[in-house]
């Protein structure tokens, strides 16, 4: 069990360097050897294209919201939610620090951007994984989101790292 408590706050600018460690310290984990070069690609990608306008992207203005989860003074977590349509909006950037796993913190994140989405006037939460995520995918499973699509992600962008990748589109109601 954690020994301090964990805390779920807001994204702020100071936070880039831990947070483009932790996505780059997570992708490199779940890269399969053979695809290691496509996975550095995507990093960058990310990073460039995405990490850097977090702020932007994530905005209240838009009805979105990014989050980062810390224990001990340290980044070990990632969240955000980002408006899909009137009733819908996206879980995304969902990482969490594997030696922080299977604590709970996961769950918690989940409840927090799931209670955030239902304060702004979503009705449906989406989300996408990739078959190198088989915690997640079981994780999305057991907390009521549905599988609704499966396709193979050939392009790159800042949401997939293509590559000929299977990736699961999931749903569900708040």
């Amino acid at each position: 069990m954690l020994e301090q408590p964990v805390t779920i706050r807001v994204y702020e600018e100071a936070d880039y360097d831990e947070v483009a460690a932790l996505w780059t310290r997570i992708n490199r984990e779940l890269a399969p050897a053979d695809m290691r070069q496509i996975f550095e690609q995507y990093i960058a990608t990310a990073i460039s294209g995405e990490l850097r306008r977090l702020q932007e992207i994530f905005s209240e203005v838009k009805r979105n919201a990014f989050w980062v989860v810390e224990f001990d003074a340290k980044i070990v977590g990632t969240f955000g939610i980002e408006s899909h349509s009137k009733d819908s909006t996206e879980l995304r950037r969902m990482y969490l620090d594997q030696r922080y796993r299977g604590r709970g913190i996961a769950q918690r994140m989940l409840q927090c951007a799931e209670a955030r989405a239902r304060d702004l006037g979503f009705s449906k939460m989406i989300l996408s994984t990739a078959e190198v995520q088989k915690a997640a995918k079981a994780f999305y499973n057991n907390n009521g989101f549905h599988l609704i699509k499966t396709e193979i992600a050939d392009e790159m962008s800042t949401k997939t790292v293509g590559g000929g990748l299977t990736r699961f589109h999931f749903e569900k109601l708040l």
